[in-house]
């Protein structure tokens, strides 16, 4: 008798070797529960939705008080009880607040950037415009109003059967496209010119030629139909060869073939300039179409440069500078194949102002300042006056950061590093000493070829570290050695394949809502992204580094920790995990526990597996997996509820080289897996 025995999972999610040569220690799938600091796999709580929002609001924040939703309006009636509301205006007074894409404290009060549906960012002190930030771009907007995507067509052609009669030579000798042959030998004809017909198609479709062909039949009418879709068989002639009286006449040349055609934006100009690399083809929508020309403009340089930005099915082209030189410059289409916008002429760039401060889309507290990021520079406020930004002020100003480091044109994010402040671009970090007196800052170090395109994702993680979403995975920044020189750690490889898959598939608005943040119950570091959430559980004084993944059920808009507990938005709804109430809710939520293909050391040795025992608490589905190649399949077994050991085992039936028990919760309530042994007929190899 043999056993394997896993007595832990400190290990966490690991994805980093194939299922059958991880080890015990790992998990091949850890959803929606985390492990403990016993080493042990545990559901999480429940994402408990505790208001219902009206319509009409952006975003999540928090003061001292509680959490906050905005507007741009006066406050909607029906906001529940708990929730506050703060109106963040255009100069205008009209244009739509779309999203809040970065806000933080100073003094208890928010300090928040808003993006309005023109695309100008404009920065906010407890509800009031910072007058010192202008976006003084000029922009333009235009909406696209329809297009499509015609599928691929086939050639079609025809001719009829016109007249002969049954008898000896009577007959269709060949049929010929463009020279193929399309029919093995002569057809007689038959009863009638309808059953020759008949007789011929069911010839065309015996028969395989290159190009190939099908056919089907109408009376005397004869339809033949290129069986691949495309334009090159138009034109093409059908020539009907016949012998004694067959006679056959209304012949149609092939014709209709198409490849897909999409409606498209051929071209896009600014005063003759182009502002896209390629034609953008038509989406599933005018917002998703929208959204691909926003793209498509971010991604090409162009000068001057432009950005753009898209709400719905409106997209605003702004200018990279702030300044006049771009009023009056006319925005030009290139429409193809049925793709409308409007206006589709006569629009203009406007609305740019001289100015030397640009508001950017993402702020910080840090010591007695506040903290910007805009293009490539680096702005702070006055010593204890946030709203204060220019250079007379005394504490003020900014740092072209691209002056100081290849890469950092476009700035994304910043942190508290230790004593100093992290500067992140997509592709390079840079360490700085702020001082009271700008005369004084200086450049610590620079790391290149890493960085982060998802500004909130930036968390600190204890005293030395900072994690960050990077094209590679999750990063960490921290301190190398004694002298405090940062470097980057691979934190997040067990899960790097996982984080790397969701980032390609999130849309560029969807990597900037990437959140971090630090769960205050347990200290978990959470990677929000859309609907999962990678999770990362640190008990060092029981040498626990564990990753696990949360799947709540819906789509993560915005996410904030407010006393001790962390509230997402979805929708115009508002969630907590774990609720409200003073003890933790749990609901049903199905958590998985997938142990990997375990071998009892003996990888090549087939073992007749006859059970095992589990410590558990909570209701618990047993399944069983025995050939990796294909991991999907599982047999289920029973649900056990309490620990087996010196009770009945758990009955398992067959034999492999290699096993995986798969754990699943039932039903609603917490629930804990600790530990498993498996049986099997054999040397006994602890695992």
């Amino acid at each position: 008798m043999g056993s394997i025995w896993v007595k832990e999972f400190t290990g966490g999610l690991d994805t980093r070797r194939m299922p059958e040569t991880a080890s015990g220690a790992v998990l091949i799938k850890a959803t929606n529960g985390h492990i403990n600091r016993g080493g042990e796999f545990e559901k999480r709580a429940a994402f408990v939705q505790e208001y219902a929002l009206p319509a009409g609001t952006i975003g999540l924040g928090y003061d001292k008080n509680g959490v906050f939703v905005f507007g741009h309006q006066a406050a909607p009636a029906g906001l529940p009880v708990g929730v506050s509301y703060q109106r963040l205006q255009h100069p205008d007074g009209t244009t739509a607040l779309v999203r809040v894409p970065s806000f933080d404290l100073y003094g208890g009060k928010i300090y928040a950037v808003g993006e309005f549906a023109d695309g100008s960012l404009y920065h906010f002190y407890d509800g009031v415009r910072v007058t010192d930030f202008n976006d003084g771009r000029a922009r333009a907007s235009f909406r696209v109003t329809d297009g499509s995507v015609q599928p691929a067509t086939r050639a079609v052609g025809s001719f009829e059967v016109t007249g002969g009669s049954s008898g000896v030579g009577n007959q269709i000798t060949t049929i010929t496209i463009d020279g193929v042959a399309i029919i093995s030998g002569t057809i007689s004809f038959g009863a009638s010119t309808a059953d020759t017909a008949s007789a011929i198609v069911s010839a065309i479709n015996s028969h395989t030629s290159s190009p190939d062909y099908t056919a089907s039949a109408n009376g005397q009418t004869v339809t033949v139909t290129a069986a691949a879709t495309g334009p090159t068989i138009n034109g093409k002639a059908i020539i009907v060869t016949t012998g004694g009286n067959v006679t056959v006449g209304n012949s149609h040349v092939m014709a209709g073939g198409a490849d897909t055609t999409a409606s498209s934006l051929a071209s896009l100009t600014v005063d003759g300039v182009a502002l896209i690399a390629a034609p953008v083809n038509w989406g599933s929508s005018n917002s998703a179409t929208a959204s691909a020309i926003a793209v498509a403009v971010n991604a090409y340089s162009s000068t001057p440069d432009y950005t753009a930005t898209a709400v719905d099915d409106q997209v605003n082209i702004i200018a990279a500078a702030a300044g006049t030189t771009a009023n009056g410059k006319v925005v030009a289409f290139g429409l193809a194949n049925g793709l409308t916008v409007t206006p589709a002429s006569g629009l203009t760039m406007a609305g740019g102002t001289a100015t030397t401060l640009v508001p950017g889309s993402f702020v910080k507290t840090i010591g007695s300042r506040m903290h910007c990021v805009s293009g490539p520079n680096e702005h702070f406020s006055g010593i204890k006056q946030p709203t204060k930004w220019t250079t007379d002020t005394t504490g003020a100003g900014f740092i072209d950061m691209s002056t100081q480091a290849s890469g950092a044109e476009v700035l994304t994010s910043l942190a508290n590093y230790q004593k100093y402040v992290a500067v992140f671009a997509e592709r390079v970090v840079q360490i700085w000493l702020f001082d009271s007196d700008p005369n004084n800052n200086s450049q610590i170090q620079v790391l290149n070829n890493t960085g982060t395109a998802s500004p909130r994702s930036v968390t600190q993680f204890g005293d030395n570290d900072l994690f960050y979403c990077d094209e590679s995975g999750l990063r960490s920044l921290r301190a190398r050695d004694s002298s405090n020189a940062a470097a980057t750690t691979d934190i997040g490889v067990p899960v790097d394949t996982l984080i790397v898959e969701k980032l390609r598939g999130l849309t560029a608005e969807e990597r900037n809502r990437v959140t971090g943040l630090i769960e205050p119950r347990d200290g978990r570091f959470w990677l929000v992204m859309k609907d999962v959430i990678f999770v990362f559980s640190y008990f060092p004084g029981s040498k626990i580094s564990a990753w696990s993944t949360y799947e709540p059920g819906f789509y993560i808009d915005e996410a904030v920790v407010f006393r001790r507990r962390v509230y997402v938005r979805s929708g115009d709804d508002i969630y907590v995990y774990g609720g409200l109430d003073t003890e933790f809710a749990f609901d049903a939520t199905e958590a998985e526990a997938w142990l990997p293909y375990l071998d009892g050391g003996q990888p090549a040795r087939t073992k007749d597996f006859n059970g095992m025992d589990a410590a558990v608490e909570g209701e618990w589905r047993v399944g069983v997996a025995l050939r990796p190649t294909t991991e999907g399949v599982e047999d289920n077994g029973p649900v056990v509820y309490e620990t087996t050991y010196g009770r009945e085992r758990i009955p398992i039936t067959g034999s492999s080289t290699h096993i995986s028990v798969r754990f699943k919760t039932v039903g609603a309530g917490p629930a804990t897996l600790s530990a498993a042994v498996i049986h099997f007929e054999g040397d006994d190899n602890a695992d």
